[in-house]
């Protein structure tokens, strides 16, 4: 039977989630090639921890610190090779050069943006570029993580203080010859829908498209003000964020 799900919008028409029909629900989110949600939280990183705990059953992990940029996350897996990503301000950066994924004008615990993953980085922005919209240019990262060892990675982003699209856009992501930490992140959540509304849905769908994402697999619609949701199977239950 299919499990309902409230919508965010009432003006709003969404695919509910058919826990009956796996398979469709993975062909949206492959189509979308979710590589990781990022959620971010006005306070503690421990304190988001807790909360996420709270809502899934699932205990996070730390993953690391963002240097330069003013934030430190952690991880849990979504299934699939997808991930979820907790970010808060890092207290140990008090004056970093930036922050980045609208880290500053979180007020409330919310899905600020996403990542799609690419297999060619510079390949895509070329083209996202040749089609009018600038995903940003390839960006060499490495971070430390626990128990030692380090990942890498290259991203494409514009995601500092405004994001594109409020966040809605996705920045691009390519892992290399590193594996993502999806590998190692706690198991038992997984995300089976990805969904957004904006009171702008011709420029962001515009900017989708020049990433090769259709607007019609992140089900956007129409709504005064701007919102990525993700629902989570969870141990306790389809949970919405």
């Amino acid at each position: 039977m299919p499990v309902p799900i409230v919508p965010y919008s009432p003006k709003a028409t969404y695919m509910p989630y058919d826990a009956g029909h796996p398979a469709l629900v993975m062909a949206a989110l492959g189509a979308l090639r979710v590589d990781h949600v990022v959620w971010a939280v006005p306070y503690s990183l421990e304190e988001g921890m807790r909360e996420f705990e709270r809502k899934t059953g699932i205990t996070p992990s730390i993953g690391g610190v963002h240097q330069g940029l003013g934030t430190h996350n952690a991880i849990a897996s979504l299934g699939n090779g997808m991930y979820w990503e907790i970010l808060a301000r890092d207290p140990l950066q008090l004056h970093p050069p930036r922050t980045w994924m609208g880290i500053g004008q979180v007020v409330e615990p919310k899905i600020v943006t996403w990542a799609a993953a690419v297999p060619d980085l510079s390949e895509a922005v070329a083209k996202a570029r040749s089609r009018g919209y600038d995903p940003g240019s390839p960006t060499n990262f490495e971070r430390e993580v626990p128990g030692g060892g380090k990942l890498y990675w290259s991203l494409a982003f514009n995601h500092y203080d405004q994001l594109p699209g409020n966040g809605i856009v996705p920045f691009l992501i390519n892992w290399g010859e590193t594996k993502s930490p999806a590998s190692t992140a706690p198991t038992g959540c997984k995300l089976v829908a990805l969904k957004a509304v904006t009171s702008d849905t011709s420029s962001v769908s515009e900017m989708l498209r020049a990433v090769d994402i259709n607007p019609s697999d992140l089900q956007l619609r129409e709504a005064r003000a701007p919102r990525i949701t993700a629902i989570l199977e969870t141990p306790r239950g389809l949970v919405e964020f």
